[in-house]
């Protein structure tokens, strides 16, 4: 495997793993993955096989297991992972990996494989799961018994697109927030279709004069099948008190452009 790919895995997704004995620091273990995200078009009765690589950064062996488990999004954006327990639009089920429990030695990179195989009478949708790698403790020698080992894991997010299916959202609001001395522009999203979008676009904050003041990036998040969210950007730039414009210009996949215009006053 070339080195440019090498040196990608090594920086994307990486994770620590830190096992706790009593009070004192043990061990520390860090692998990665690599892609992390998957974005798969299939039929009703279609399958499709991809690859996940995974690299072991760190001086000793360790050992993962390998699962899928459900997710959603709260309206702020936190991703709860929910193992087995059904969730809407889940492709959970649809999907097998090989292997799913292995050693790595250090440094060693493997591919885990998984198909996803869409059952046949499927409603065109988007549907999504997760794959999830978790380091599996080992216990040290002269660990004592009842001692807790706490572990972390990557999830690579695996979205389905089941035939044709139009993209569905409006653009509901825009306020100002603070969090001790950070300002945040806080858009709220409403997905009313079948299929997750995603953001791209910018938010222009003009002065009373007319002059700019911010510009402001949307971040590349999802929004769920018939879900709301808000999305949170932070300020570089503390705004002074004043009376502001906000422009929103929002793709998510559609033709044309969400937009939204809200006066803001900062006291």
């Amino acid at each position: 495997m070339k080195t440019g790919f090498r040196k990608l895995l090594k920086s994307v997704a990486v994770i620590m793993t830190i096992i706790f004995l009593g009070s004192s620091l043990r061990a520390q273990t860090y692998f990665g993955i690599t892609p992390i995200r998957f974005e798969l078009k299939l039929a009703a009765a279609g399958q499709k096989t991809e690859l996940i690589y995974v690299r072991n950064n760190s001086s000793r062996p360790i050992r993962l297991k390998v699962y899928t488990e459900n997710w959603s999004l709260t309206e702020d954006g936190t991703r709860n992972f929910m193992g087995s327990q059904p969730t809407s639009f889940s492709c959970r089920d649809w999907i097998k990996v090989n292997p799913f429990d292995f050693r790595l030695q250090p440094g060693e990179m493997k591919s885990v494989r998984f198909t996803v195989s869409v059952p046949a009478k499927t409603e065109p949708g988007g549907y999504h799961a997760g794959i999830s790698f978790e380091q599996v403790p080992e216990t040290p020698a002269g660990a004592r018994l009842g001692q807790v080992a706490f572990v972390g894991k990557i999830v690579a997010a695996v979205y389905v697109l089941v035939g044709k299916v139009p993209v569905e959202g409006s653009l509901e609001d825009l306020v100002l927030a603070t969090q001790g001395e950070v300002q945040l522009i806080k858009i709220k999203l409403n997905n009313t279709g079948r299929v997750h979008f995603r953001l791209k676009g910018e938010v222009r904050i003009m002065t009373a004069e007319g002059k700019k003041a911010a510009n402001l990036e949307i971040p590349d998040e999802p929004v769920l099948p018939q879900s709301q969210r808000w999305v949170a950007i932070q300020l570089k730039e503390k705004l002074p008190p004043g009376k502001y414009k906000a422009e929103v210009r929002l793709e998510i996949g559609r033709e044309e452009l969400l937009a939204l215009e809200k006066e803001i006053i900062i006291n």
